[in-house]
């Protein structure tokens, strides 16, 4: 079982076990940042300003991982970081996936493969709230599947780029969407494992 709990991630963590309650910080303000962009990379979306909105796209899935190298490295973890980070990460999946649904840039059932997995995470830690229990932390699992899935979004996002105007979009650059997706959507439901095993172990 100690391989099972080593894979699936169960309390491995980051972060420290202390984070503090400051909130102007360099790390939560990339976090702020990222969420006030979902909005302008949707309207570029149903624009059909492609281009920019790859660009924002990839800012974004880049400041996911600096926000909390910024936070760990420079002491900055604070409780308000830990809440903002999955908020924006989420919000991305469901706004920015609308848009791509809306273009064509995704299929419905894409989307709603991640946002079930999230409905499902986010009810048992609202359950946990609700019986006095500590909903559990992110693992190194699903930070990794996180991380895949926001290569994904720009790659095919990129593929309509280069494909703008042609008969088809770039296909090499599809392919590797679809299999950075597959991949992260696989690796994102494993992870329920570990949040399931963490919620019924949990005491506190």
């Amino acid at each position: 079982m100690g391989g099972l709990d080593r894979f699936f991630d169960i309390g491995g963590k980051d972060e420290p076990q202390e984070p503090s309650n400051r909130i102007w910080t360099a790390a939560n303000l990339l976090s702020f940042a990222r969420i006030l962009a979902l909005p302008i990379i949707v309207i570029d979306l149903a624009g059909e300003r492609l281009l920019r909105a790859l660009i924002l796209l990839a800012i974004f899935a880049a400041t996911d991982w600096l926000d909390g190298y910024v936070a760990r490295r420079f002491d900055q973890v604070s409780r308000l970081g830990q809440l903002l980070d999955p908020i924006s990460d989420r919000a991305l999946f469901v706004v920015v996936g609308i848009g791509f649904v809306v273009g064509d840039l995704l299929p419905l059932w894409a989307l709603l493969v991640l946002v079930a997995r999230d409905v499902l995470v986010m009810g048992g830690g609202g359950i946990m709230l609700l019986i006095g229990r500590r909903p559990p932390e992110v693992t190194r699992l699903g930070k990794t599947a996180t991380f895949i899935l926001m290569v994904a979004f720009p790659l095919f996002l990129g593929a309509a780029v280069i494909g703008d105007g042609a008969a088809d979009p770039d296909a090499v650059l599809r392919i590797l969407a679809w299999a950075a997706y597959a991949v992260g959507a696989l690796l994102y439901w494993l992870s329920v494992v570990g949040y399931g095993r963490a919620m019924l172990g949990s005491r506190s």
